[in-house]
């Protein structure tokens, strides 16, 4: 399945679970019920933004649009930041350990400079 088919499925699938129209989720992820429709249909590829307001309007978070799910239902439970890391691809986790890295390293200089040590 593509990540396109997966995200129409759980869009369709928590657009249902909520018992919203597309017309109502348009409406509270500031778009219209056509644009969501096309979504759905297939037609058309939401932003990163878009996605993001759709998830908000869903309760979700964003990151849960592309999880297939093999037994048909999602999970009861969200996942820990710890089960969602070692998730992703080992070349993301890295990436992100070192922008993380990079980020402390900067406040701490930043910490020591205004402090004049």
């Amino acid at each position: 399945m593509t990540l396109q088919e997966i995200f129409i499925l759980n869009l369709k699938k928590f657009r249902a679970k909520r018992g919203i129209s597309q017309m109502t989720l348009g409406d509270l992820s500031d778009t219209t019920g056509n644009y969501i429709g096309q979504i759905e249909a297939g037609r058309r590829i939401p932003s990163f933004e878009k996605i993001e307001q759709i998830a908000a309007a869903l309760r979700i978070p964003s990151y849960r649009l592309f999880i297939e799910e093999t037994d048909g239902d999602f999970p009861e439970k969200e996942p820990t930041t710890r089960e969602f890391l070692l998730g992703l691809p080992r070349n993301v986790r890295d990436e992100m350990k070192s922008h993380l890295l990079l980020a402390i390293h900067k406040g701490i200089d930043e910490s020591f400079n205004a402090k004049n040590y």
